[in-house]
């Protein structure tokens, strides 16, 4: 353990004791199958009724069948096909509903085929369930056809910080980084990029200013636009909602996710993550990225790591 520390934001927190690891691992949530109760509420995600919050009406789930129907929004669907990321919530929301413990410590997703705006539906099960952790797994379907599947394991987050030696990248605040917006006018991003989405990324990343830097990193503030706090639903989203690393290496504007892994490391607070991204090989078409985000005051709350393909476009 030499090296990990348990802190917030970039000043070290004091060294981080084992013991304290295996205390705080071993707290349990047990489950409540009473109808009404708190444990119920939890579990629940976001509700189906008619929220303020636009992700919450995007991964809004409706009980239909032996599972729930859903709606892509069609902002939600740059490029023609649904939002990875997007997809992703939908499926956490849906894997929330029905987990014997609160929260998603990881969860993993294989897209199978493109989304398209429009009705879709959730269905999720209990694979295996014990006392500290179970397995979930959920599909997203159109059509009749899965287009993404995922398998979670779900347990209770501890309290404390997660003891690491990563670091919040140094930024600006978020006035004085550049926003994404104005950039999906000049052939980098989609035009019709979520709007529900406010990026933020270091001044510094080149394909900002037509000049890419040939390193495949970026770091930069992310929130929902209408100032919806973070939580686990939203998490699944912010995790592959900056832009691919390799923007700053090849020129493309697409992207779509193969399979993406999110490790739950804390729960948000606030209303912006802080995120770094960075892709270490790249043998075309196919690119990995690993990500890390921390909440406004530094916690450290997910890690992940996707495969993707890139599509190539003339530089011309």
């Amino acid at each position: 353990m030499a090296g990990l520390t348990r802190g917030h934001g970039d000043a070290p927190g004091p060294g981080c004791d084992p013991r304290a690891i295996v205390t705080s691992s071993s707290s349990t949530a047990r489950w409540d199958s009473r109808p009404g109760t708190e444990q119920d509420a939890v579990n629940a995600g976001p509700v189906t009724e008619p929220s303020m919050w636009a992700l919450d009406r995007a991964v809004a789930l409706h009980p239909e069948g032996e599972g729930w129907s859903g709606q892509v929004p069609p902002h939600w669907t740059p490029n023609g096909a649904a939002h990875g990321g997007v997809l992703f919530a939908l499926l956490v929301n849906g894997i929330q509903r029905i987990a014997p413990h609160p929260h998603p410590l990881s969860a993993t997703a294989h897209y199978l085929r493109p989304t398209a705006a429009g009705p879709v539906q959730v269905t999720a099960h209990v694979a295996r369930s014990g006392r500290a952790h179970a397995t979930v797994e959920a599909t997203l379907s159109q059509h009749d056809r899965p287009c993404v599947r995922a398998l979670a394991v779900v347990g209770t987050l501890p309290a404390e910080p997660a003891c690491t030696e990563l670091r919040p990248p140094p930024l600006p605040a978020p006035d004085a980084c550049t926003s994404i917006a104005p950039r999906t006018h000049d052939g980098f991003m989609p035009r019709d990029y979520p709007h529900d989405l406010d990026i933020r990324l270091d001044p510094q990343v080149g394909w900002l200013h037509g000049e890419p830097g040939g390193r495949a990193e970026i770091a930069g503030w992310g929130r929902l636009s209408d100032g919806r706090p973070q939580d686990l639903v939203s998490l699944a989203l912010m995790a592959d909602a900056f832009p691919p690393p390799i923007f700053d290496v090849v020129p493309t504007t697409y992207v779509p996710t193969l399979e993406l892994t999110v490790h739950v490391r804390g729960i948000p607070s606030g209303q912006w993550v802080r995120g770094q991204f960075g892709s270490k090989a790249f043998n075309q078409p196919y690119v990995e990225e690993d990500g890390v985000l921390w909440d406004e005051h530094g916690r450290l709350v997910a890690m992940s790591r996707q495969l993707a393909v890139v599509n190539q476009r003339d530089p011309a």
